[in-house]
């Protein structure tokens, strides 16, 4: 994403110590710093996917509670309804009354010392031992949805904060960004490329890196000379590189804009592979390679803690949703900040 042209308005200003921006700013300083706010702004898009992840999770275990506590209701019912047409038929019968064996702690002891016999005395002690049973087993399938419940409503509260947060951060940056010159901005987004090839320098082969298309160019997958080891990589790599363009938009999984996993997530259910929309969740799927070993349609991730995944195509290069004020586009791989590389 290209959050640094919109984040480094904070940092022009600081540098400033005023309103305005200063042209004699150190662009390499102010880059770092950018980078460094880029960073944590892709931690809590990220940390939002995680949590509603972790939401669509708990909202079906809540289902499934709510699902055991209804049977459990009716399971209850019948035992009640057995044992009280037991007791009318004891009644009827002069038998031991069902409702005091229902109410004494010890019931087999009970019925023993009444000297109650088989037939109609056992269906009894069997109706109570089992509605007890039951009881017991609805009292925890309350508790275990209330706990579940529990966990809804903080989730809920933490991704509420995750996207405030979020939010907050974009809408300062961006009430700042008017205060930058023409001359500065062109300033920053050349650092911010340089730094791109600076990432892109560490693959350990002594070769320059490859050249990345700045956003906003035409840069294809077919420039890349991608070749698809399979049919299913083929379609991942199709449908990833029809993006091309689309919009950067945190939170996103298409149709018209992404974020780095939503992306990643609908170009690989074209491969018939379901992944969660968070790039740390994603990363824990498939199979860890090398990055010696990449090829084409491996998922390629960033930072620790992971924050950011894109979808290597060969030669260098990645297609990816960088971030907010970019779009989907071609560039190098950031080999220095390259921490895992997972086969699908």
């Amino acid at each position: 994403m290209r959050l640094a042209v919109v984040l480094s308005s904070v940092l022009i200003v600081v540098a400033a110590g005023g309103a305005q921006a200063s042209p004699t700013v150190d662009i390499s300083t102010l880059q770092a710093k950018v980078e460094k706010l880029r960073h944590e702004a892709e931690i809590a898009s990220e940390s939002y996917n995680d949590t509603r992840e972790q939401l669509k999770g708990l909202d079906v275990r809540v289902g499934a509670a709510q699902v055991r506590l209804d049977a459990q209701r009716r399971r209850v019912q019948e035992s009640q309804r057995l044992v009280g047409q037991l007791a009318a038929e004891s009644y009827r019968n002069g038998s031991f009354g069902t409702l005091e064996l229902y109410l004494g702690d010890d019931p087999d002891t009970l019925l023993a010392q009444a000297g109650v016999v088989e037939t109609l005395a056992d269906r009894q002690t069997t109706a109570v031992l089992r509605l007890k049973a039951e009881q017991r087993e609805l009292a925890t399938d309350i508790a275990d949805l209330g706990r579940q419940k529990a966990k809804v409503s903080s989730a809920d509260a933490k991704l509420a904060g995750a996207r405030r947060a979020v939010e907050a951060k974009l809408a300062a940056a961006q009430a700042l960004l008017s205060r930058l010159t023409a001359e500065q901005r062109r300033a920053l987004d050349r650092a911010s490329r340089d730094a791109e090839r600076r990432a892109a320098q560490d693959d350990g082969s002594g070769a320059p890196p490859p050249t990345s298309s700045p956003s906003g160019t035409s840069t294809t997958c077919g420039d890349v000379g991608v070749s698809a080891p399979s049919a299913r990589v083929k379609a991942v790599l199709a449908y990833a590189c029809a993006q091309i363009g689309d919009p950067y938009r945190w939170g996103a999984a298409g149709p018209d804009s992404f974020d780095c996993s939503g992306l990643t997530m609908q170009a690989w259910a074209r491969g018939g592979v379901s992944l969660p929309h968070s790039s740390r969740m994603q990363a824990t799927y498939g199979t860890r390679v090398s990055s010696a070993d990449m090829r084409a349609g491996d998922l390629v991730f960033f930072y620790s803690p992971i924050s950011h995944v894109a979808i290597y195509l060969g030669n260098g290069m990645m297609v990816t949703a960088p971030q907010t004020g970019d779009s989907v586009r071609v560039k190098a791989v950031m080999y220095k900040n390259l921490v895992a590389v997972v086969r699908l």
